[in-house]
Parts: C-alpha cells; sequence; structure tokens
C-alpha cells in the first residue's frame, strides 16, 4: 500500500484545452469515533492514525464547520461527554482518561485559522523533522505477531519521532494499567443527605475489569469495581430509562446485567447460543463472510462490537421500557432485548442482515434505528473475480408498538435510500479492494484482538 494515492484533476487553463494532470492526496485518516451533543450542533470526531479529536458545528445551511483540532498523546479508543456536555472525556489505548473542553479557552475559532497559516509558514521555513523508524529490526523480533506487527509499522506513513506537546486545555483523571476500551460517564440521584443527584465514570479495559469512579472533580478516587468477566470487556451501556443498572460485554459468551453502584451481577444473557443458530437464516451474501468466522463452526468465541439501549417515548405502560441491541464481530446480525421492570432481560428478535454489522445509531423518537454493514462480499479471498468492493451500506429499522414486532423499514428509510443510492454509484478498483481487505479490515474488526493468547505463533 503506497503512502499517498493519486486523482486525475482536470485544470482550465483560459481558453486552452484542459489538461489532465496527476496529483498527490494524502489519504484521510480513519474516523473511529463520532458523537453529537443533545442539540444536535456539534459534532466531536475521533481519527485514529493522527490520535486528533476534532469538534465541528452543523451551520444553518447544513454544512460542517471545524472548530478545534487536537492531538492526544496516545490513541483515543473512546469518548463520551459530561453530563452538561460541556467536557468531553476521552480514552485512550495507554490506559489513560483525559478531560477537554468541548471549546478550549485557549483557542478560539479566529485562532485556529491563525495557527494553521503559522503552522504552513513554519514548514517552509523549517527543515524537515527527523522521520519515525522503529526501533526493533528483523534481527531482534522472531515470533510470527511481533513479525507482522514490525511490518505494519514499516509500512506506515513517515511520521515524526518528534514528540508533540500538549498546546490545549486538559487534565488527566485516571490510569489503568491495561488498555481502556470504553467508558461511561452516569449521574444518578444520590443516597442520603447532600447533593440531588452525583456523577461516576465507568471505565472498562482489556484485563476483565470494570471500574467505579467518582465524577469529576474526583475522578482520581476508585468507588469500586465490577468483576465478573473471564475474558475483555468491549463495550457498556447504561440504560436511560434505569441509570442504576448496567450491560457489559466483551469476549465472553454471555453478556452481564449489573447492579454497578453495589458491583451486583444481576443476569446473565447467553449470546453464545443465538450467534451459531444463525445458520442457513442469514442471507447467501451474508454466509460468505459468516462461514470463515470460528464462531459459525462452534469453534471460537463471540467478541461483542456495540451494545446500544433504545428507549420507548414516555407515556408507554408496557412492561418493559426499552430495548437493548447487540451486535458482534463478523456476524450479520442484530440481536435485540426487551427490558423488563425486575432489570432482567429477555431475547425479544434477531434481525437478519446483509452483510457485518459495523455500526448502530438510535433515534428514540421515531423508535427506530440506522445501521451500517460490510457489504464486501468474502473476506477469504481478495483474488476472486467475482469479489466487488461497495462502499458500506445503511439500513434501518423500526419498532411497531402496534404490530409488538420490528421491521426492517422506519420513517428514515427515504434518507438511508439516497446515501445508498449515491455509493452504488461509486466506482472501484483493485487497489480499493485490496485497501479494503487489507487495511481496513484492521479498523473495522479490531474487537476480537483483545482477546489474550497463552503464547504466541512460531
Amino acid at each position: 500500500m503506497s503512502d499517498s494515492t493519486s486523482a486525475e484533476i482536470v485544470i482550465d487553463n483560459d481558453n486552452k484545452k484542459p489538461r489532465k494532470r496527476k496529483a498527490n492526496i494524502t489519504p484521510v485518516s480513519a474516523v473511529t469515533n463520532i458523537m453529537v451533543n443533545s442539540t444536535g450542533k456539534y459534532i466531536v470526531a475521533v481519527t485514529g492514525e493522527d490520535k486528533c479529536i476534532r469538534v465541528l458545528e452543523l451551520l444553518v445551511d447544513n454544512t460542517l464547520l471545524q472548530i478545534s483540532e487536537r492531538h492526544m498523546p496516545k490513541r483515543p479508543c473512546s469518548v463520551a461527554f459530561t453530563t452538561d456536555e460541556s467536557t468531553i472525556l476521552c480514552a485512550d489505548k495507554f490506559g489513560d482518561v483525559y478531560a477537554l473542553p468541548l471549546f478550549d479557552p485557549l483557542k478560539n475559532k479566529n485562532e485556529v485559522v491563525n495557527e494553521k497559516i503559522r503552522t504552513l509558514n513554519r514548514s517552509t521555513n523549517e527543515a524537515k523533522p527527523k522521520l519515525f523508524v522503529p526501533a526493533a529490526t528483523a534481527l531482534t523480533v522472531h515470533t510470527k505477531s511481533n513479525q507482522q506487527a514490525l511490518k505494519n509499522q514499516q509500512t506506515l506513513p513517515h511520521r515524526s519521532s518528534e514528540k508533540r506537546s500538549l498546546d490545549f486545555t486538559h487534565q488527566l483523571l485516571l490510569g489503568h494499567v491495561s488498555l481502556l476500551t470504553d467508558l461511561v460517564y452516569v449521574t444518578v440521584p444520590a443516597a442520603g443527605s447532600g447533593p440531588s443527584t452525583r456523577s461516576y465514570l465507568l471505565t472498562s479495559d482489556r484485563d476483565e475489569h470494570i471500574r467505579i469512579s467518582r465524577g469529576l472533580p474526583q475522578a482520581h478516587i476508585i468507588e469500586g469495581y465490577c468483576l465478573g468477566h473471564t475474558e475483555f470487556v468491549s463495550r457498556l451501556c447504561v440504560p436511560p430509562w434505569d441509570r442504576n443498572y448496567l450491560i457489559s460485554g466483551g469476549g465472553d459468551d454471555h453478556l452481564l446485567v449489573w447492579k454497578w453502584l453495589s458491583s451486583e451481577i444481576k443476569q446473565r444473557v447467553e449470546l453464545k447460543s443465538l450467534v451459531a443458530g444463525l445458520g442457513d437464516k442469514i442471507s447467501k451474501e451474508s454466509q460468505r463472510s459468516f462461514k470463515h468466522s470460528t464462531i459459525a463452526t462452534g469453534t471460537g468465541s463471540v467478541a461483542v462490537s456495540g451494545i446500544w439501549a433504545l428507549q420507548k417515548p414516555n407515556g408507554n405502560k408496557e412492561k418493559y421500557d426499552g430495548y437493548v441491541i447487540v451486535a458482534c464481530e463478523r456476524v450479520p446480525a442484530l440481536f435485540i432485548y426487551s427490558w423488563h421492570e425486575s432489570g432482567q432481560v429477555e431475547h425479544h428478535k434477531t434481525l437478519e442482515l446483509e452483510g457485518n454489522i459495523l455500526d448502530v445509531a438510535v433515534v428514540p423518537k421515531q423508535m427506530s434505528i440506522v445501521y451500517t454493514i460490510d457489504n464486501l462480499e468474502d473476506y477469504s479471498s481478495t483474488t476472486d473475480n467475482k469479489l466487488r468492493c461497495r462502499l458500506p451500506s445503511f439500513g434501518s429499522c423500526c419498532y411497531s408498538s402496534t404490530l409488538n414486532c420490528w421491521a426492517k423499514s422506519s420513517p428514515l428509510q427515504e434518507v438511508v435510500s439516497r446515501v445508498n443510492s449515491w455509493a452504488a454509484t461509486q466506482e472501484s478498483t483493485v487497489q480499493d479492494i485490496e485497501f479494503r481487505s487489507n487495511v481496513m479490515s484492521d479498523y473495522l474488526y479490531g474487537t476480537e484482538k483483545l482477546r489474550k493468547r497463552d503464547q504466541d505463533e512460531d
């Protein structure tokens, strides 16, 4: 994979005949996290390769204006807002959690523009910085996994070896001794006398831990741990209808429902049997990728890649207040659980999809979800002449209270169809297929890699 791609640019030189020129374009770093505030006006986007957190504003003409960009010392893996949405919480791969103001007082919009101009001027006047070179070599690395890691480092675009100081307002809140995977900020009614509410910061890591810390400004104080997983914990979800409960999932064959303030496990929810039972229920297109996963053959474990909560509209008097939606890596389906007043969940529906599920956005007001799937047909072979590389497609479904069922249609279907129609017109090349199969698969399917192995393969 080359460090840059080329594009054809047509130059209109007065009345002369247009001519084509090749231009090198540095590929944009993949977006790994996106969150939007409650008003929908501000968007926080995280890009992985440059470890950058960007804040964008949605303008009245439906265009996005970047307000700030802040480069973190380590790659962010999860972000969240505090309750008042004035602070961004960022967990990174090193195990640290930082607090950043949504609007940095050290950098307003004009200063951002001026800084870009100063950076451009420095780049033309100063010498090129020393390029990053891995310390390891083929002579010092022996295991198969480490050799592959070294190869990946050597093929990355050149980076500066000089460390960049954080030139924006930030605060280090807490640290784990393991790789962080997710974080949730929760505010609940306080017990006894004192303030009416109290906030907590819940964090999970690769070492099977869920840590309960106090909210800002006392995040360094540990209130307790939720210990019950035997594999990594990849996702946390606190249902908005009852924030005293927590649903967690990861590398185990089940989900756990917690009363997290008391670190009490309320329910173990079987998941592996649902995944393994998909079988012939899914489409032929989905089976091409699903049949190569270890879970399809019953020899492997599930890896939970997402947990979302969809709250029912106010005034609904049914015995449960919402739904818990679960996705597993490389599994072309969504598993929907209904929530009961007792704090128990029950499997309600399995939605078979046309490809591996990547992400889900919930729309409570319309009782709908929008999901995106990876429709690269077969990851097992990139030389298949029938292999087509298309952009990930979108889908939507909604819950009908009248029929008490889920359907693959929703009020958002028209918007989703327009997006998919545009994606279908995009052409693909062999390079696109190689990029999607070799590079993007590392971004799209990284959950299972959190699983620990007894020893490296020689």
